[in-house]
Parts: C-alpha cells; sequence; structure tokens
C-alpha cells in the first residue's frame, strides 16, 4: 500500500502544480487579450466554439481514460489499442457531424454572419479536436504504465506555445482574432500530437515497452484479432461514457442553454467567461483533484485486492494438487508393499 500511496502523492502533487500553472496562464493570456477585443468574440470564442471542442474531446476520449486496463499479454494491448482506434473513429464521425451541423444551422438563423471568420474557425476548432485525438493512444499507454509525467509535461509545454502564439498572433490582429483562435488551438492539438510520436520514436526498443508497452509503429495499427476488442472492456467504457454524458451536463449544462436557446448575448457570455475564469479556479482545483485522487486510489487498491484473491485461489488450488499428488505417492507405496510375488509353489 506504501507503493500506490508514493504513486498517487507524486501523481497528484504534478497534477495540482500544472493545473495552478495552467489557470494562471490561462489567465494572464486572457487578460491580454481582453484589451485588444470587444467581449462578443471573447464570448464566442470561448463558449460557443470551444465548447464544441471540449464536448467532441470529452465524448470520444473521456471513458477511456477513466477505463485503463492492466495489460497482461500482448492480445490484450492489441485488443485495447483496437478499442481506441474503434471508439475514436466513431466518436469523431458521428459527434463531429451533428456538433457541426447544429453550429451552421444556429449560425444562419442569427447575426453570428456579421463576425469576420467564423467558418473558418469552425473548420479550425474541429480540426484541432481531431488532431489531438490522434495522440490518445500515446496518452493512454503511457496512463497504463503510470507514467503519468510525461503526460503533464507534454500538455504543459503544448499550453504555453500554442496558447501564447495565440495571445500574440490576436494582440497584433485584433481584426482577425476569431481565425487567431482556431490557429492557437490548431498548433496546442499540433504540438501534442507531435510530442508524442517524437518522443515515442526517439525512445530505444527497450524504453519504448517500459513507456508505452509497444515498441513501433506498426504496433498501433489495428490488428484482426479474434475477438477484436475485449467485450468486458467494452462493456465498462459504455458505462463510463453514460456517466460521462450525465457529468458533462451537469458541469457546463448552462454553457448549452447558451448556445442552442440562445439565452444570452455573446457580450454576455464573454463577461461570464471572464468571472467563470475568476470564480471557478479554487473550485476547480480542490475537487478535480479529490476526484483524482480518489479515483487513483481506489482503482489500484481494487486491482491489487483483486490480483491478492487471484493469488490465493491459485495457491489454493496448487495446495489441492499438491495434497492429490501426495495422496497418489502414498497410494503407490502402500500398493508396493502389499505387493508379494506369485511363486510356483503358492510361497
Amino acid at each position: 500500500m506504501s507503493f500506490i500511496s508514493s504513486i498517487i502523492q507524486n501523481e497528484t502533487i504534478k497534477n495540482l502544480i500544472s493545473k495552478i500553472l495552467f489557470y494562471l496562464i490561462n489567465l494572464i493570456f486572457n487578460g491580454l487579450i481582453l484589451r485588444s477585443i470587444n467581449l462578443n468574440i471573447i464570448g464566442l470564442a470561448n463558449i460557443h466554439l470551444e465548447l464544441i471542442y471540449t464536448t467532441i474531446l470529452f465524448l470520444t476520449r473521456e471513458s477511456l481514460r477513466h477505463n485503463v486496463p492492466k495489460l497482461n499479454n500482448i492480445h490484450s494491448v492489441y485488443h485495447y489499442i483496437n478499442l481506441i482506434w474503434f471508439i475514436i473513429s466513431i466518436g469523431i464521425t458521428f459527434i463531429s457531424f451533428i456538433l457541426i451541423l447544429t453550429l451552421f444551422i444556429r449560425m444562419n438563423s442569427s447575426n453570428i454572419l456579421l463576425i469576420p471568420y467564423y467558418n473558418q474557425a469552425c473548420f479550425m476548432y474541429a480540426c484541432a479536436a481531431f488532431i489531438e485525438l490522434l495522440s490518445e493512444p500515446f496518452y493512454l499507454l503511457i496512463t497504463v504504465t503510470r507514467n503519468y509525467s510525461i503526460n503533464i509535461y507534454i500538455q504543459f509545454i503544448a499550453s504555453i506555445i500554442g496558447f501564447g502564439l495565440q495571445t500574440y498572433l490576436i494582440i497584433n490582429n485584433p481584426e482577425c482574432s476569431l481565425y487567431y483562435y482556431g490557429i492557437g488551438y490548431m498548433i496546442y492539438s499540433l504540438i501534442i500530437t507531435l510530442s508524442y510520436y517524437i518522443y515515442f520514436l526517439k525512445q530505444k526498443k527497450e524504453k519504448r515497452r517500459e513507456l508505452f508497452v509497444i515498441s513501433s509503429l506498426s504496433d498501433l495499427l489495428l490488428k484482426p484479432t479474434s475477438p477484436f476488442v475485449d467485450h468486458k472492456l467494452v462493456n465498462n467504457t459504455l458505462k463510463f461514457f453514460k456517466q460521462g454524458i450525465s457529468i458533462k451536463i451537469l458541469t457546463e449544462g448552462e454553457k448549452y442553454l447558451m448556445i442552442f436557446f440562445n439565452l444570452i448575448s455573446y457580450e454576455q457570455q464573454g463577461i461570464y467567461h471572464i468571472i467563470y475564469l475568476l470564480t471557478n479556479i479554487f473550485p476547480r482545483l480542490l475537487f478535480s483533484t479529490i476526484e483524482q485522487i480518489s479515483y487513483n486510489y481506489f482503482q489500484q487498491t481494487f486491482s491489487r485486492t483483486k490480483l491478492n484473491e487471484n493469488i490465493n485461489q491459485n495457491n489454493y488450488f496448487i495446495q489441492d494438487d499438491q495434497m492429490l499428488l501426495k495422496r497418489r505417492k502414498d497410494d503407490q507405496t502402500i500398493s508396493r508393499n502389499n505387493y508379494q510375488p506369485v511363486t510356483p509353489n503358492g510361497m
């Protein structure tokens, strides 16, 4: 249990520090942008477009991130990789189509056409979500091996570079601000995806197996295994998917109401976003950290308990087998002692 506690403690500290730095950087960048553009653009970019981006990512990958299995052999690895690509492809196909279609329907029925580069921004936000999903297999495989710090460092570096360039471009070209919002997210997603692939290729095969379970890029391809995926893992993923939908509605339901029912203007949405950033930092840091600690602790504890039960059960069967073998040996010894060869005289 001390090993589990140390892993959870180290991961929690790194996650907490990265979240604090990420929120501070986000506040600084938003403060700089606020001086250069009006609140309509801030509300449209940070509420309307960003919600589509986060919804695509949340619905396609969150259930997988909360259902990280323990991969015991190469077949279970292939089953897991097949499941990752299968769910991501279905999620991208249906969720992107529905969200983008809904977005354009809302666009045609409002005055949003007056805002320049809106169509381009929609396309870039969708592309950014797609590009970031291409890195998901590496993220999940690193999570399997519990090398969480790699994910934290990559995301932090991508945030500084991507959103830093976004802020610089918006300040210098405020008339194209919505366009550069999309550019910033595409840079952020590209850095994340390229960082995983470059980091993987730079490692030796032994180190790749240690960090990613696999040793080559060909292992990331779909494999014609039978069965194609682990059905137990699929059922657990579906359960987390259903829970994820309810969590998303409870945490960001007001944003969906703003978008689909036009409850407030884009300027008011911009004000809401700024207040949301200022007032939501500490609650999100506190409760998200508690959630992560609890999830990791119970996941490790239950997996350890299950492993101990399997070991005890195997030991029980081994003891039974040993008793049977001993009984057979005793029977053979008795039969040998009782055996008397028959002589011609009957003696």
